[in-house]
């Protein structure tokens, strides 16, 4: 299957999915129990795109833990950072995608002990697939911290076609298990 057979395949998986509240809520149960997670005080995630796994309550949990929260944007080809509090607003890009307003609080992805990285399909050894802007992918080439993604059981596959600048998450948790990569 080519990237493009691969994503629709995924979206007609999630369209058709049972049980989304509770899978996501076994996800974010899985998330919260990480160590990663328990030992983050920064946190960097990205906003829920389309049928991905909400993370909303991810980052309601991290501000009540006194996390920092870290929220990207695009910028030009660039993903950039930024904090991202309880009363900061955000607005829709382009694709629908909330972003934070223009006069949001700068922040490198460094600051993050762990990032939650997005994606439409997850091979077993870390290997992702996303929408198709290589953005994470240029973002996280310095990255050192743990990069996770949360998805549903139904986006992970034997295998797809990887590209030599895509970079490998650490940690794939799905409704059912936590896979260390």
């Amino acid at each position: 299957m080519n990237k493009q057979e691969v994503r629709r395949l995924i979206k007609e998986r999630l369209d058709v999915m049972e049980n989304r509240a509770e899978k996501e809520r076994l996800i974010h149960e899985h998330v919260l129990l990480l160590p990663e997670w328990q030992q983050a005080t920064c946190v960097a995630i990205t906003l829920a795109f389309r049928n991905e796994c909400d993370t909303r309550m991810l980052i309601e949990q991290a501000w009540q833990e006194g996390k920092t929260v870290l929220i990207p944007k695009v910028v030009g080809d660039e993903m950039v950072f930024y904090e991202h509090g309880p009363e900061d607003q955000l607005q829709a890009n382009q694709m629908g995608i909330a972003e934070p307003i223009a006069s949001a609080r700068r922040a490198s992805l460094d600051q993050a002990e762990l990032c939650l990285v997005p994606g439409r399909a997850y091979r077993r050894d870390g290997y992702r697939l996303g929408w198709g802007g290589g953005y994470y992918d240029r973002a996280l080439v310095p990255y050192t911290g743990c990069k996770v993604s949360i998805a549903f059981s139904e986006q992970l596959l034997p295998d797809f076609e990887v590209e030599a600048f895509d970079i490998p998450v650490d940690l794939i948790v799905t409704e059912l298990e936590v896979i260390r990569c």
